[in-house]
């Protein structure tokens, strides 16, 4: 994972504006839903301060992001539960990139609705399916 806290806290400042923009112009409310992506690396602060500011904003769900997957399992479900633990509940909960089974369970009890993991996929590959 990086770890240059320049490169998160501008990531953090580049969503918040990035979803400003698109709220303005966004006219397909009805068939397209803008999450925005919950930023700050392993900074819990971060993620409290991009959740607070995006949940600011009237969307449908919001995504947990800046994740690399590489990081180690108690740090990762630590910035996980932060970041959903600051989110509403009431609405979608979405974290990219999980690549893991494990991380399928454990992100769930933690508060995650949704997900886009590469691990099903690749096991359907092979003639298997998740039951």
């Amino acid at each position: 994972t990086n770890q240059d806290p320049d490169r998160f806290e501008e990531a953090r400042h580049r969503t918040v504006r990035w979803l400003d923009r698109c709220i303005a112009v966004h006219d397909k409310t009805d068939t397209q839903n803008l999450f925005p992506i919950v930023q700050g690396g392993l900074d819990e602060e971060k993620r409290k301060d991009c959740a607070a500011q995006l949940t600011a904003r009237e969307v449908p769900g919001f995504a947990i992001g800046g994740l690399s997957g590489g990081e180690e399992k108690d740090t990762f479900w630590r910035i996980v539960k932060v970041s959903a633990e600051h989110l509403p509940e009431y609405k979608p909960r979405y974290l990219m990139g999980v690549g893991h089974q494990v991380d399928l369970l454990v992100c769930s009890a933690l508060g995650v609705d949704m997900f886009d993991c590469v691990f099903p996929t690749r096991t359907a590959r092979f003639g298997s399916a998740l039951v």
